[in-house]
């Protein structure tokens, strides 16, 4: 079952089933099924006496059953959520055997406890490799006897953007499309992320402009000033170092951004796009800033100020040939970091030679 569907379920007051597995680590969708599922169970606002929270670090299997066995005196239905489930597998290897937990879960779940809901958290790994796509299928099939699994893969670029931009209608918040799409190449597609720093926008831009309810205009500087990512990683100024051709000022940035822990695929495609704009404006002939972004826009590709300057410079400092060649080497960087265990670091300093020589 995708996230969706649950959510879908719910609005059209369906019931809850008697067990859910969350597989996945995406948290955005995590939150808003846990909350329609208490919503749906315990009412709105929830009934405090009728939520009871168990974590599998501190607690066996079996004690999860005998919670959910246990009828309480005080709430007539009860939400049990059940948090880092990942420890049932064993260590250093695949049981032979079915677990005699696993027993017991398929004897609660063929008679569960009317009013009583199980919500199994499995969050810690999100699918993007094998290894942990393996993880995945074995505590899915440990919890096979669960009646429902809640699939939270990593969202997609566009769906992220897609999300963004709603929550960003919402919240009032006027951010040109590009650079709403930076923003969620920053934050790596993470949608409660996202969310958290557009509403950190959204209270900034109330302070600043109190008395109107035109949407807030959102520009660079908000998002490097409020957003941690940009301030730290370094994503502007990278991509500013790079259209100047400065290999000293881009690689301390690099090291600036290696040691944010930046998720280097996502820097790529915003670099990409500048070489590709830059390119298309060698082509058109376009050479200031202006130019570029009235010409392309046209096109119907919207560029704000600062990113129409970036791409401007890049098409002054690159020929057409050498603007041809940055894109294979972006290209041929890109396939070097989704390989089996890349050394990002080295990956991108090489690149940055190639693209300051």
């Amino acid at each position: 079952m995708t996230p969706r569907a649950l959510l879908q379920h719910f609005k059209k007051e369906g019931k809850p089933a008697a067990g859910y597995l969350f597989l996945g680590a995406e948290p955005f969708f995590r939150d808003r099924c846990r909350a329609a599922i208490k919503k749906a169970l315990l009412g709105d606002p929830a009934d405090p006496e009728g939520l009871v929270e168990v974590d599998l670090k501190e607690q066996p299997l079996t004690h999860i059953v005998d919670e959910a066995r246990t009828l309480s005196l005080f709430a007539t239905s009860r939400l049990l959520v059940v948090k880092n489930a990942e420890n049932v597998l064993p260590r250093g290897g695949v049981r032979s055997k079915e677990d005699p937990s696993q027993t017991l879960l398929k004897s609660y779940f063929a008679d569960p406890t009317p009013g009583t809901v199980v919500v199994i958290e499995a969050t810690r790994f999100d699918g993007r490799d094998r290894d942990e796509q393996a993880k995945l299928d074995r505590i899915a099939k440990f919890f096979s006897a669960v009646p429902e699994t809640v699939e939270l893969k990593s969202i997609s670029m566009s769906d992220a953007v897609k999300a963004a931009t709603v929550l960003a209608g919402r919240l009032n918040l006027s951010i040109e499309r590009l650079l709403l799409v930076d923003l969620v190449e920053m934050l790596a597609a993470d949608v409660a992320k996202i969310e958290n720093n557009l509403e950190k926008l959204a209270l900034y831009a109330t302070s600043t402009s109190a008395g109107t309810t035109a949407p807030a205009v959102i520009t660079a500087r908000e998002i490097e000033l409020l957003v941690p990512e940009a301030r730290h990683s370094g994503v502007f100024e990278f991509s500013d170092a790079l259209a100047h051709r400065d290999r000293t000022r881009a690689l301390g940035v690099l090291d600036t951004m290696a040691k944010a822990g930046t998720y280097w695929p996502m820097q790529l495609n915003l670099i990409a796009g500048l070489f590709r704009q830059a390119l298309a404006a060698n082509e058109l002939r376009l050479r200031s800033a202006g130019a570029i972004g009235s010409k392309l826009g046209s096109y119907g590709l919207r560029l704000w100020p600062a990113r129409s300057k970036q791409v401007a410079e890049i098409a002054t400092q690159f020929s057409r040939a050498e603007l041809e060649r940055a894109l294979i080497w972006l290209f041929e960087a890109d396939r070097e970091l989704r390989s089996p265990n890349p050394d990002d670091r080295i990956i991108m300093e090489h690149l940055t030679v190639r693209l300051t020589s």
